[in-house]
């Protein structure tokens, strides 16, 4: 099962943990429909994407979507990107700069397009 669950979406995961509340993963994925803590560590590397290195970037999933049983994402520490600065990750998007920025924001595994399952979009972990 996969598809589209506003409960689980980045903007409602923000909206969640700006005002006191965990982040909830997607119905369909191995940590069905749980609460989790944004790390703070990861949002502080996603702001200074924008703000330091001034990416304008689309995010695809924070804590939602379905990943492997032992994904970061559903410990709140990963982040997936799928539009930087208007262009699509894995058409002509500038995922290269990017993923250089999350390690230099301290993220320790980034995987992107020539990485397996990563051809359209980046994916930052801290």
């Amino acid at each position: 099962m996969s598809g589209t669950d506003k409960v689980s979406l980045p903007q409602q995961n923000l909206v969640d943990v700006s005002n006191g509340r965990l982040a909830k993963t997607s119905p369909w994925g191995h940590k069905k429909g749980a609460r989790v803590a944004l790390d703070t560590r990861m949002l502080n590397g996603v702001l200074k994407l924008g703000t330091q290195y001034h990416y304008k970037f689309e995010i695809s999933e924070f804590v939602g979507g379905r990943h492997s049983r032992t994904s970061k994402h559903y410990a709140g520490r990963a982040v997936d990107v799928t539009w930087i600065n208007g262009r699509h990750v894995g058409k002509r998007a500038d995922h290269r700069g990017l993923m250089n920025a999350c390690r230099k924001l301290g993220a320790t595994l980034v995987l992107g397009p020539g990485d397996k399952n990563h051809d359209t979009h980046v994916h930052c972990q801290w």
